[in-house]
């Protein structure tokens, strides 16, 4: 596995300051990153994963048969490694960096581009996919994008909400546009989201819920979630 240098938390907050990412953007990614950090080390501490190392992992393009519009990706390969603690830096500064562009249009290649030409590779690769990415269905093979992706559906704007009042807000906000056929399909993410929840929560011996209590989400420095 190569050995990336990644931005840590003062420099992901400098990008989001120079790039004036809104101030509600902000909070989101922080709680995004501290979700996803806290979710990784409890694995990391149960084990760590048998997925291969992210550098190691490609992501291929595919449809969906319920969505004849978007197109989605997942992970290219499912052969595994061995055991491996989860890169947290790497998932700290993705969560941070995430949607630093989501004002603009398409903001997740915005930014996965910007990070490339910063040299941030693997967060470039975890930032692009974040919107259209299918998750894995084994928790013991739970990648660095997989907790990134968590960390997303997890949190309502600026913190931790739980699976149940995410999902809930994304249908409201969806038939509130008009999209009343986005219920079948949204409810849909959120039982693969639940199942996988499920599965790294035996691991862990405790749920997100509980792993969640008393998150701070101004102590990413610290790494005290």
């Amino acid at each position: 596995m190569t050995d990336y240098i990644h931005p840590d938390r003062n420099k992901c907050l400098e990008y989001l300051k120079n790039y004036k990412t809104p101030e509600h953007v902000i909070g989101h990614c922080k709680s995004v990153a501290a979700v996803a950090y806290r979710l990784g080390a409890a694995i990391n501490s149960a084990g760590g994963t048998k997925a291969l190392p992210a550098d190691q992992i490609e992501f291929q393009l595919f449809k969906r048969e319920d969505d004849s519009v978007r197109t989605y990706y997942r992970q290219k390969t499912s052969e595994e490694g061995e055991n491996r603690m989860l890169d947290l830096n790497l998932v700290l500064a993705a969560g941070l960096l995430h949607d630093m562009a989501r004002i603009e249009e398409r903001h997740w290649d915005v930014c996965a581009d910007f990070l490339l030409s910063e040299g941030y590779i693997e967060e470039a690769k975890l930032v692009r996919v974040h919107m259209m990415y299918e998750f894995t269905n084994d928790a013991e093979h739970i990648t660095e994008t997989d907790l990134l992706c968590l960390g997303d559906r997890l949190s309502l704007e600026n913190r931790y909400a739980g699976l149940d009042e995410r999902m809930e807000y994304i249908i409201r906000k969806a038939e509130k546009s008009g999209n009343m056929q986005a219920r079948p399909r949204i409810l849909a993410k959120k039982e693969q989201t639940r199942n996988l929840l499920n599965n790294i929560e035996k691991n862990i011996g405790c749920t997100v819920d509980e792993l969640m209590i008393n998150l701070d989400y101004e102590s990413i420095e610290k790494n005290e979630f």
